[in-house]
Protein backbone atom coordinates (compact mmCIF):
# COMPACT_ATOMS: atom_id res chain seq x y z
CA UNK A 1 0.00 0.00 0.00
CA UNK A 2 2.49 2.05 1.06
CA UNK A 3 4.67 1.95 -2.35
CA UNK A 4 1.70 2.36 -4.37
CA UNK A 5 1.07 5.84 -2.84
CA UNK A 6 4.72 6.56 -3.66
CA UNK A 7 4.34 5.55 -7.52
CA UNK A 8 0.99 8.17 -7.82
CA UNK A 9 3.22 10.62 -6.10
CA UNK A 10 6.14 9.86 -8.04
CA UNK A 11 4.13 9.42 -11.27
CA UNK A 12 2.29 13.01 -10.51
CA UNK A 13 5.63 14.94 -10.25
CA UNK A 14 6.70 13.41 -13.44
CA UNK A 15 3.84 14.47 -15.02
CA UNK A 16 3.94 17.83 -13.46
CA UNK A 17 7.80 18.58 -14.17
CA UNK A 18 6.91 17.24 -17.84
CA UNK A 19 4.19 19.65 -17.90
CA UNK A 20 6.39 22.40 -17.14
CA UNK A 21 9.24 21.58 -19.24
CA UNK A 22 6.96 20.70 -22.47
CA UNK A 23 5.49 24.38 -21.49
CA UNK A 24 8.78 26.03 -21.35
CA UNK A 25 9.88 24.26 -24.93
CA UNK A 26 6.56 25.49 -26.02
CA UNK A 27 7.33 29.08 -25.02
CA UNK A 28 10.82 29.07 -26.58
CA UNK A 29 9.30 27.99 -30.06
CA UNK A 30 7.58 31.01 -30.07
CA UNK A 31 10.15 33.63 -28.99
CA UNK A 32 12.40 31.56 -31.69
CA UNK A 33 11.65 34.86 -33.78
CA UNK A 34 14.64 36.48 -36.05
CA UNK A 35 16.82 39.18 -34.26
CA UNK A 36 18.05 40.69 -37.53
CA UNK A 37 15.87 42.39 -40.39
CA UNK A 38 16.09 41.05 -44.11
CA UNK A 39 15.97 42.39 -47.20
CA UNK A 40 12.34 42.75 -48.76
CA UNK A 41 10.78 43.65 -52.27
CA UNK A 42 7.06 44.85 -51.82
CA UNK A 43 4.20 46.15 -53.77
CA UNK A 44 3.06 48.86 -51.35
CA UNK A 45 -0.42 49.93 -51.71
CA UNK A 46 -1.15 52.99 -49.57
CA UNK A 47 -4.55 55.13 -49.22
CA UNK A 48 -3.45 57.51 -51.90
CA UNK A 49 -0.70 55.27 -53.97
CA UNK A 50 0.55 52.03 -55.31
CA UNK A 51 4.13 51.35 -56.08
CA UNK A 52 7.29 48.98 -55.58
CA UNK A 53 9.69 49.27 -53.29
CA UNK A 54 12.80 47.88 -52.36
CA UNK A 55 13.81 47.17 -48.67
CA UNK A 56 17.66 46.49 -48.52
CA UNK A 57 19.47 45.43 -45.67
CA UNK A 58 22.71 47.45 -44.79
CA UNK A 59 22.90 46.47 -40.67
CA UNK A 60 21.88 43.91 -38.33
CA UNK A 61 19.23 46.35 -37.38
CA UNK A 62 19.52 49.01 -40.55
CA UNK A 63 18.25 49.62 -44.06
CA UNK A 64 17.85 51.64 -46.96
CA UNK A 65 14.61 51.69 -49.23
CA UNK A 66 13.76 52.83 -52.85
CA UNK A 67 10.71 52.55 -54.64
CA UNK A 68 8.47 54.25 -57.82
CA UNK A 69 5.40 53.89 -58.32
CA UNK A 70 1.97 56.31 -58.80
CA UNK A 71 1.53 58.58 -55.98
CA UNK A 72 -1.85 60.89 -55.12
CA UNK A 73 -1.62 64.43 -54.51
CA UNK A 74 -3.94 66.69 -52.79
CA UNK A 75 -3.20 70.14 -54.40
CA UNK A 76 -5.07 72.95 -52.04
CA UNK A 77 -4.22 76.84 -52.64
CA UNK A 78 -5.77 79.36 -51.00
CA UNK A 79 -5.47 83.41 -52.31
CA UNK A 80 -5.97 85.86 -50.30
CA UNK A 81 -6.46 89.67 -51.32
CA UNK A 82 -7.03 93.04 -49.62
CA UNK A 83 -7.98 95.51 -52.20
CA UNK A 84 -7.77 99.08 -51.45
CA UNK A 85 -10.90 99.29 -49.21
CA UNK A 86 -9.80 96.52 -46.79
CA UNK A 87 -11.89 94.06 -47.94
CA UNK A 88 -10.64 90.79 -47.38
CA UNK A 89 -11.23 87.94 -50.34
CA UNK A 90 -10.04 84.86 -49.84
CA UNK A 91 -10.71 81.92 -53.08
CA UNK A 92 -9.78 78.16 -52.50
CA UNK A 93 -8.67 75.74 -55.44
CA UNK A 94 -8.56 72.08 -54.65
CA UNK A 95 -7.90 69.45 -56.74
CA UNK A 96 -6.75 65.54 -56.49
CA UNK A 97 -4.10 64.03 -59.27
CA UNK A 98 -2.14 60.87 -60.02
CA UNK A 99 1.03 61.25 -60.90
CA UNK A 100 4.59 59.53 -61.28
CA UNK A 101 6.84 59.63 -58.02
CA UNK A 102 9.83 57.76 -56.85
CA UNK A 103 11.16 57.63 -52.98
CA UNK A 104 14.39 56.52 -51.04
CA UNK A 105 15.05 56.35 -47.57
CA UNK A 106 16.36 54.78 -44.50
CA UNK A 107 15.20 52.94 -41.17
CA UNK A 108 16.31 51.77 -38.11
CA UNK A 109 14.97 49.37 -36.16
CA UNK A 110 15.01 49.77 -32.53
CA UNK A 111 12.90 47.62 -31.02
CA UNK A 112 13.57 43.64 -32.66
CA UNK A 113 15.25 42.77 -29.20
CA UNK A 114 12.20 43.93 -26.31
CA UNK A 115 9.81 42.05 -29.18
CA UNK A 116 11.52 38.43 -28.82
CA UNK A 117 11.29 38.87 -25.40
CA UNK A 118 7.77 39.71 -24.98
CA UNK A 119 7.08 36.88 -27.76
CA UNK A 120 5.96 38.78 -30.40
CA UNK A 121 6.57 38.65 -34.12
CA UNK A 122 9.75 40.21 -35.88
CA UNK A 123 9.42 38.31 -39.36
CA UNK A 124 9.22 40.21 -42.22
CA UNK A 125 10.84 42.99 -40.45
CA UNK A 126 8.14 43.77 -37.84
CA UNK A 127 9.23 46.52 -35.28
CA UNK A 128 9.22 50.07 -34.63
CA UNK A 129 11.96 52.28 -36.58
CA UNK A 130 13.11 55.74 -36.80
CA UNK A 131 14.09 57.12 -40.21
CA UNK A 132 14.29 59.60 -43.32
CA UNK A 133 11.99 59.67 -46.28
CA UNK A 134 12.75 61.17 -49.41
CA UNK A 135 9.80 61.33 -51.92
CA UNK A 136 10.05 63.23 -55.83
CA UNK A 137 6.10 63.65 -57.85
CA UNK A 138 6.47 64.93 -60.90
CA UNK A 139 4.15 66.02 -63.45
CA UNK A 140 3.61 64.40 -66.32
CA UNK A 141 1.96 67.38 -68.24
CA UNK A 142 2.60 71.27 -68.62
CA UNK A 143 0.08 71.92 -65.62
CA UNK A 144 1.13 74.14 -62.68
CA UNK A 145 2.34 71.67 -60.05
CA UNK A 146 5.48 70.56 -61.61
CA UNK A 147 6.93 68.89 -59.41
CA UNK A 148 7.23 68.16 -55.21
CA UNK A 149 9.80 66.62 -52.90
CA UNK A 150 8.90 65.74 -49.95
CA UNK A 151 11.67 65.41 -46.87
CA UNK A 152 10.57 63.58 -43.49
CA UNK A 153 12.62 62.26 -40.68
CA UNK A 154 9.78 59.81 -38.84
CA UNK A 155 9.08 57.25 -36.68
CA UNK A 156 6.92 54.19 -37.85
CA UNK A 157 6.33 50.31 -36.97
CA UNK A 158 5.33 47.40 -39.52
CA UNK A 159 3.63 44.18 -38.15
CA UNK A 160 3.65 41.13 -40.31
CA UNK A 161 -0.22 39.91 -41.26
CA UNK A 162 1.03 36.81 -42.23
CA UNK A 163 4.02 35.70 -44.20
CA UNK A 164 3.16 37.80 -47.35
CA UNK A 165 1.94 41.02 -46.27
CA UNK A 166 2.92 43.71 -43.36
CA UNK A 167 0.77 46.47 -42.25
CA UNK A 168 3.04 49.58 -41.97
CA UNK A 169 2.35 53.18 -40.16
CA UNK A 170 4.92 56.09 -40.33
CA UNK A 171 4.65 60.03 -38.92
CA UNK A 172 6.94 62.68 -38.78
CA UNK A 173 7.67 66.47 -39.66
CA UNK A 174 7.63 67.25 -43.75
CA UNK A 175 8.80 69.99 -45.69
CA UNK A 176 7.55 69.86 -49.21
CA UNK A 177 9.07 71.93 -52.02
CA UNK A 178 7.24 72.85 -55.12
CA UNK A 179 8.10 75.20 -57.75
CA UNK A 180 6.45 78.13 -55.94
CA UNK A 181 7.07 77.86 -52.38
CA UNK A 182 8.08 75.36 -49.38
CA UNK A 183 5.50 74.21 -47.10
CA UNK A 184 5.93 72.62 -43.30
CA UNK A 185 3.50 70.11 -41.74
CA UNK A 186 3.00 66.69 -40.47
CA UNK A 187 3.80 63.90 -43.40
CA UNK A 188 2.74 60.40 -42.92
CA UNK A 189 2.54 57.05 -45.06
CA UNK A 190 -0.63 54.39 -44.28
CA UNK A 191 -0.95 51.29 -45.93
CA UNK A 192 -0.17 47.53 -46.76
CA UNK A 193 2.67 46.12 -48.36
CA UNK A 194 2.05 42.29 -50.26
CA UNK A 195 5.58 40.91 -50.03
CA UNK A 196 7.47 39.25 -53.66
Amino acid sequence: MMKSKHAIKNIFLLLTCFSVFNAKAQDSTKVNQPAEITSLNKIRLTLIGLGFEREQKVGKLTSVYFGAGAEGTLIYKTNVTIDENYRIDATTDTDFKVYPGINAGLRHYFNLKRRIEKGKKTRNNSGGYVGFDALGVFSTNNDDFGFQINLMPHWGFQTSLGKKANFELCLGPMAAINKFDTYYGIGGRLGFSFLL
